[in-house]
């Protein structure tokens, strides 16, 4: 599995290749949307937006225009990214509908490379959940690791801050997912600080969390090194506590 290229060129293009699946469907589906010209629309947003980011990329300045626009910008091309994934929901094209979202995740990625908070997280998760779900290889999923860990990186306090009760918080998501993908890399140091995450930020989750770790040890066949990480973690953590 190849994970999706960081390039503004790239993410314009599929989008449009995208954005004119939905306006055929639209053409053909027994459902209807308000506006049949919205995927016209959105395309050619996104590709004004991507023009608006390549000259940013290339001024003589761009600090100082990315304190004041980068966050906003980054905001509004997930926004056009969930708007055309939500129209291809609307049509019953789930599938398209799932393949529209993930581009949130390298539009994300270039954003967080020039230093931008992400503020909408929820597509993003789901993007590296679905790449996290489509390959069994260590060395992709190391490489995934280091996404999960720029979109942690950047993602704004106020989604740290949201309702962590919500068992599909974006945030919550996003500390599990990593750590799952860490598992899966087989690389101990990368295990180590997405376990000691869970601990710290997601402290009444960690022991469900390991003892399901220990079951998947029990069912996978995981290298030694693997098992007894997760091993001491769960011991720390998920193992009852004797009284003397």
């Amino acid at each position: 599995m190849n994970l999706p290229p960081v390039d503004l060129s790239l993410l314009n293009e599929r989008f449009r290749e995208l954005a004119n699946q939905v306006l055929e469907a639209s053409e053909t589906s027994r459902q209807t949307i308000d506006d049949m010209d919205e995927p016209v629309m959105l395309r050619e947003a996104m590709s004004q937006l991507i023009e608006m980011l390549n000259h940013l990329s290339a001024g003589d300045d761009p600090q100082v225009a990315r304190a004041a626009e980068i966050n906003t910008l980054c905001e509004y091309g997930l926004h056009l990214i969930e708007e055309l994934s939500a129209l291809a929901g609307r049509l019953e094209q789930q599938a398209l509908a799932s393949e529209i979202e993930r581009l949130s995740l390298p539009c994300a990625l270039w954003f967080a490379r020039q230093g931008a908070e992400i503020r909408n997280l929820a597509p993003v998760v789901n993007a590296l959940a679905f790449l996290a779900n489509q390959s069994a290889d260590p060395r992709t999923m190391a490489r995934l690791y280091t996404h999960c860990c720029e979109v942690v990186e950047a993602t704004s306090p106020a989604c740290e801050d949201s309702d962590a009760n919500d068992p599909r918080q974006p945030w919550r998501m996003l500390l599990l997912n990593r750590a799952i993908v860490a598992t899966r890399s087989h690389n101990p140091e990368l295990i180590e600080p997405a376990f000691d995450a869970i601990v710290d930020y997601l402290p009444q989750e960690a022991a469900q969390f390991f003892a399901e770790g220990m079951e998947q040890m029990a069912i996978m066949d995981y290298p030694a090194q693997v098992r007894e990480l997760v091993q001491r973690y769960f011991s720390t953590c998920a193992s009852p506590r004797r009284l003397h």
